[in-house]
Parts: structure tokens; sequence; C-alpha cells
């Protein structure tokens, strides 16, 4: 997402009528900050698997695989 389309998409998040808790999920889901199990192998915590529980095969759990 290029600068300018993710300014505008922040504006309209926060503008939006979604309740408080709604804005903060989507706005850590664009700023890739969701608690996916990339980002936490990212932070050094230790999982049995970083694949995604919804697939048997070897699809790491990213916001793009989880969301997109």
């Amino acid at each position: 997402m290029g600068q300018h389309q993710s300014h505008i998409a922040y504006k309209l998040l926060w503008k939006s009528s979604c309740q408080p808790k709604h804005n903060v999920f989507f706005w850590l889901l664009l700023k890739d900050r969701l608690r996916t199990r990339n980002i936490m192998r990212g932070k050094n915590m230790f999982l049995e698997s970083y694949s995604c529980v919804l697939y048997q095969n070897d699809v790491e759990e990213t916001r793009d695989h989880l969301f997109l």
C-alpha cells in the first residue's frame, strides 16, 4: 500500500462509526502489527510451528495470508 493510500485509509478508519475496539484492530491490521505467527517468530517467541493452523501444508501464518 502506498504512503498516500495508507494515509487515506487511516483517516477513513478513525472517522468511521465503528466501535473503538474494531478501529484499533483494523489499525493494527493496516500496520501489520497483529500477533500472527510470523510476527511472533520475529520477536524470538518459540512456537511448535509457525504455519497457519487452518492449513495442513507449510503455509506461514502472515497478515496477508489470513486477511487477503
